[in-house]
């Protein structure tokens, strides 16, 4: 895989609610080539270009935690894909998305079906695009519109949210359900909701990013790490590995790839997630 990447920042409104910046990236993907995009809090948006990956649709987007696959088949020639990529806060998916994070669940969806009318115009309105100026302006545009009208997450999450990263996803989820003043199931159902996860689900993989960021290629001990950041031992990290990765600790650093994404080994090649919609209740 040949990928050329750059990161243009967002509307100075969108701050906060768009994690780092629009990336546009060029990419080549070879027969039988295969890409695992790790999980990630919050929901990351992509618009292509021009093709999109076999199997998936011209925009979409990915549910908090969903590791997903795409790529090319063995039977296809070499497919180069271009696009534009941002990853939403998971608060800030709550807001643009008009609260239905929490019905994403672990999928890829169409924008079309997620935002309806106004999904498929940005897609027809960034294909008419001529240049990557006007790829961010038509963004820009669709974010600062969906951002007015938006929903507004509760106080508690925002709080309890606030309270998970700063502890690196170690804050005991009847710790935060108490400080919120809600009985632990109230709270998961809300946290869910608007969170687009469960908070236990959310701990663990803030906590297995927090591992990732401190850990060096050739340098690290696995197990050392295991214990530093929280984990009862070394199968459960590799347990969250295989889950929100896809791949084992060993072999992390030698999948990975400038973008962030991993080269998904022959028996780990699912190929494309086919693009699904949960049964999303537009309010």
């Amino acid at each position: 895989m040949n990928v050329h990447a750059r990161v243009h920042p967002v509307h100075p409104a969108l701050r906060g609610l768009v994690t780092g910046g629009y990336h546009l990236g060029s990419e080549l993907l070879e027969p039988g080539e295969v890409i695992a995009v790790p999980a990630a809090p919050g929901v990351s948006i992509n618009v292509n270009i021009g093709a999109a990956p076999a199997g998936f649709p011209s925009a979409y987007a990915v549910g908090p935690g969903h590791l997903y696959h795409y790529g090319a088949w063995e039977s296809l020639p070499p497919t180069r894909v271009d696009w534009v990529g941002l990853r939403l806060s998971p608060l800030g998916a709550y807001v643009l998305l008009g609260g239905l994070v929490g019905e994403l669940g672990k999928s890829v969806v169409d924008l079309g079906d997620l935002f309806g009318p106004a999904g498929r115009l940005l897609a027809d309105r960034f294909r008419g695009a001529g240049s990557p100026a006007a790829h961010l302006a038509v963004l820009d545009a669709f974010l600062l519109r969906r951002a007015e009208a938006g929903a507004r997450p509760n106080p508690e999450v925002i709080r309890a949210w606030d309270r998970l990263t700063r502890s690196a996803g170690r804050a005991p989820v009847a710790q935060l359900a108490a400080e919120a003043g809600w009985s632990a199931d109230h709270f998961g159902r809300v946290f869910h909701r608007q969170i687009g996860m469960a908070p236990k689900s959310a701990g663990r993989l803030i906590r297995l990013g927090q591992l990732l960021r401190h850990a060096e290629p050739g340098r690290s001990h696995w197990p050392e790490l295991a214990a530093e950041h929280g984990f009862c031992d070394q199968p459960h990290l590799n347990r969250d590995m295989r889950e929100f990765m896809g791949v084992s600790p060993a072999t992390y650093f030698s999948r990975l790839r400038s973008c962030g994404c991993l080269v998904a080994s022959a028996p780990e090649r699912r190929g494309s997630d086919t693009s699904k919609t949960a049964a999303l209740t537009r309010p």
